[in-house]
């Protein structure tokens, strides 16, 4: 009953090993460290998106001031409170590596910003141009918030022209 024992435990141990020496040889090959950082080419490690990020360095908000472009991919699509930012770099993390381990003949041609990636960006651009924004029909006053208007209902191509 102690070999069994021994053997199940080694067995466990050298899956546990596969399984750790696989997430990281897949973590280092997406380069994961890079979506620790702000740096809106992290975003590109991925094939799927080279069309957008290729608007984006076209769009203003690439633009460089003093070394740093207007806006990073971040600052648009990701909320600016450290934890919330934090949860939705992780969860988005976890999502794509999934779908890129798991689902790779169901991926789009190009990604799409799902309803709370799109409430993110609205909230960004108010907060970035709040001093526009104030001046404008507020769509947070509306009564018919769900009809209300975008910002990039107009300002369509801004960051990027596909996946919005």
């Amino acid at each position: 009953m102690k070999e069994l024992k021994n053997s199940l435990f080694t067995v466990f141990i050298v899956l546990l090993f596969v399984f750790f020496a696989l997430a990281f040889y897949t973590f280092y090959n997406a380069k994961g460290i890079s979506y620790l950082s702000d740096s809106s080419s992290a975003c590109n490690n991925c094939h799927i998106m080279n069309e957008v990020y290729n608007d984006y360095i076209k769009s203003p908000h690439s633009k460089q001031i003093n070394s740093q472009p207007i806006a990073t991919c971040n600052d648009c699509h990701v909320p600016h409170n450290f934890i919330n930012k934090w949860l939705a770099k992780a969860q988005s993390g976890l999502g794509h590596g999934y779908a890129f381990s798991f689902k790779l003949n169901e991926l789009p041609v190009n990604l799409s910003a799902n309803e709370k990636t799109k409430r993110w960006v609205q909230d960004n651009c108010v907060r970035c141009h709040s001093e526009v924004a104030a001046h404008t029909v507020s769509a947070s006053l509306n009564p018919h918030k769900d009809q209300a208007l975008k910002c990039v209902s107009c300002h369509t191509g801004v960051g990027h022209k596909r996946g919005f």
